[in-house]
This record gives structure tokens, sequence and C-alpha cells, in this order.
């Protein structure tokens, strides 16, 4: 006799793979409530109880899917940086140039897209703790290091603006970002909507204007 895939419950079957899917939804649900829980207070204001409400779960439900709140902030951080890693991955065959402009273009993207990874990175940089350190040194100096050696070469080949790697990360990022994190303001001030896609464009068009302007020897040979 031939037993029913659909109604037996065997691992890896049908109930067993809408289990798994249902168990991904509330953690994915968990992960996006937090970040804007962590983005508007911190971590130390952001409460699990106003996650999961967000997340429409229940409280015990963040428990078994994450070890601690230091935990869910992590897989926050990780989702966050996985798509700025996708915002601003580089085509194969690009010149220096053409990959830094890349670059600086997928990072206003991604402040625009998500500028809860830029208010979550003010409220950690703001004073030391273990989850600076670990936000530092596992995840942003590893994808910084690369960044500074490119703008190196292009500084020494003279197509990059007299901005110090010392200094580059934190000037591109905050040009990159302010608008977008401080959305609020600029609405009020400006009357703009930083999320529209032609201010978007024209941020970014405004940013590799700044940091790539045209080579003197290129404007001389025009």
């Amino acid at each position: 006799m031939q037993v029913s895939t659909a109604t037996a419950g065997p691992s890896g079957g049908p109930r067993a793979r809408s289990r798994d899917r249902a168990t991904a939804e509330i953690r994915d649900r968990l992960v996006e409530a937090a970040l804007v829980e962590f983005a508007n207070h911190g971590f130390d204001g952001a409460s699990t109880r106003a996650i999961a409400r967000r997340a429409g779960a229940h409280q015990p439900q963040i428990n078994y899917h994450f070890a601690s709140k230091e935990e869910l902030w992590k897989a926050v951080l990780l989702k966050l940086l996985g798509e700025l890693d996708a915002a601003t991955a580089i085509a194969p065959g690009l010149s220096p140039r053409e990959t830094m402009e890349r670059a600086i273009r997928g990072v206003v993207a991604m402040g625009a897209a998500r500028p809860e990874l830029n208010r979550i990175m003010i409220h950690e940089g703001t004073h030391p703790s273990d989850r600076l350190v670990w936000l530092v040194e596992t995840q942003v100096a590893p994808r910084t290091r690369p960044m500074l050696a490119l703008w190196e070469k292009l500084r020494a080949a003279g197509e990059a603006a007299p901005i110090s790697p010392e200094l580059l990360y934190h000037v591109l990022i905050g040009a990159a970002s302010l608008l977008h994190a401080n959305a609020p303001e600029a609405r009020l001030l400006l009357g703009i909507e930083p999320s529209d896609p032609a201010i978007v464009e024209a941020h970014a068009d405004a940013l590799v204007a700044m940091f790539l302007p045209p080579n003197p020897k290129d404007r001389a040979a025009r």
C-alpha cells in the first residue's frame, strides 16, 4: 500500500517544509521589526516586547529563534550589511574609477532604501561597547580596507578628490547617508522626499562629481 506524502509527516515532507517556511517567515519578520526598533531607539532602548509586537509575534518566539537580544541585533546587522554588499557588488571588467563610482552609487542607493543601517551605526558609534568592537572588527573593517586600497590607487592616478584615506570612510558614508537617515528633517527643511528616485539619482550624481572629478589631464586633452 502506498502512503500519500501529502498526509504523512516525515522529515522533508510537505508538512515539514510548511513548518520550515512558517518558522523562517516568523524569523524574518522578527529581524525586520528589530531593525526598525534598533534604528529608532538604539540597542538599549529597543525592547523585545516592542519588537515582537511590531512583528505580529509572541515575545517567546524571539527566545526560540535567537539566543539573546544581542544575537538578534547581530542578525539585523548581518542582513543589512548583506544588502549593502549586494548594492555595491562589482561587475567584472570595470576600471578602478568605474568600480569606485559603482560603490558610491550603491552606498547612496542603500542609504535611501535602508536608512535604518546608518541610524543603527550612529547609535552604536557614539560610545564604546563590545558590540561596537564586533561590528568594526568583523564587519566594517574587512569591507572598508579594499575601498581604501582602491582610493589610494585612484589618488595616485589623479582620478580622485584630495581626501586622505583616513577621512574617506566617514566623509563618504556621511555624505551618502545623512539625507536619508535624517529624512524627516530634510522633508521639513527642504520640502523634498529623499526616497524619490529622482532625488536619489541626483544625490548619487553629485557625490560622484565630488569624489571623482574629471582628471585635469583629461580636461586638457578635450
